[in-house]
């Protein structure tokens, strides 16, 4: 029954990730509205909208139109319900809301950086806080240091500063570095440096792979904040 009520709330917030990396960078309120097809734009009833499992009965193509629909929805969904089954097992519930709302964030970031390469203020602010209100929790249960994890933050985000303003921009975004604050203030010190190196781990080798496949050319920018995702919670979990 517990794996159940979270796969449901998984797949439901899922859905709303979905609506949100879709909506967010083209400037459209997720609170104006019911949902729509990304082809026709006609408007969508619940029957359509109920995650993964409407994707599957309509066989991924759109029911007003006809037109083929993004792997990327149900894709979303389940990433959101494993999420949602994993962090209610594996941690008291106090901080397991706090974890998984980390995750999503998360998740709707590499997806808005990996398609549009932008990582929107309100995202990287959102998972600042949200790291703030953990250390809370956390010092509850135990005397932290956050003062040491915050300058941990700022010492991460400045090194990824100091690459965009050494590369003109070229090498890493100021979204980078933004999300690099929530992110090294939560790993700290330590766990940062193993961050760090898997991020650039992780990218070096997907760049090489499209470089040596064709997908990609030498000079064409390929987002990183994806990789900074990756890397952040190899390090957090692993």
């Amino acid at each position: 029954m517990f794996v159940f009520l979270s796969s449901v709330v998984g797949l439901v917030l899922g859905s709303f990730v979905s609506a949100l990396t879709y909506r967010l960078p083209k400037g459209i309120s997720n609170n104006r509205g019911r949902s729509f097809c990304d082809s026709c734009k006609k408007p969508l009833s619940w029957k359509v909208n109920i995650p993964v499992f409407s994707y599957i009965y309509m066989k991924g193509r759109s029911i007003c139109c006809s037109k083929k629909i993004s792997l990327r929805y149900p894709l979303i969904e389940l990433m959101s319900m494993v999420g949602a089954v994993y962090f209610f097992s594996a941690f008291p519930i106090s901080s397991a809301f706090v974890y998984y709302f980390l995750f999503l964030i998360s998740l709707t970031i590499f997806v808005i950086d990996l398609e549009h390469q932008i990582i929107p203020d309100e995202l990287s602010w959102s998972f600042l806080v949200l790291v703030l209100i953990l250390f809370i929790i956390f010092n509850f249960y135990s005397n932290l240091n956050i003062y040491a994890n915050l300058f941990a933050g700022f010492l991460y985000a400045f090194f990824l500063l100091f690459i965009h303003l050494v590369t003109k921009g070229r090498g890493m975004g100021l979204g980078d570095v933004k999300l690099a604050l929530g992110m090294g203030t939560l790993l700290g010190l330590y766990k940062g440096m193993i961050w760090i190196f898997a991020s650039f781990l992780t990218g070096g080798v997907v760049a090489s792979i499209l470089l040596l496949t064709g997908r990609a050319k030498l000079k064409q920018k390929i987002a990183f904040g994806p990789f900074l995702i990756i890397g952040f919670w190899i390090a957090l979990l692993l």
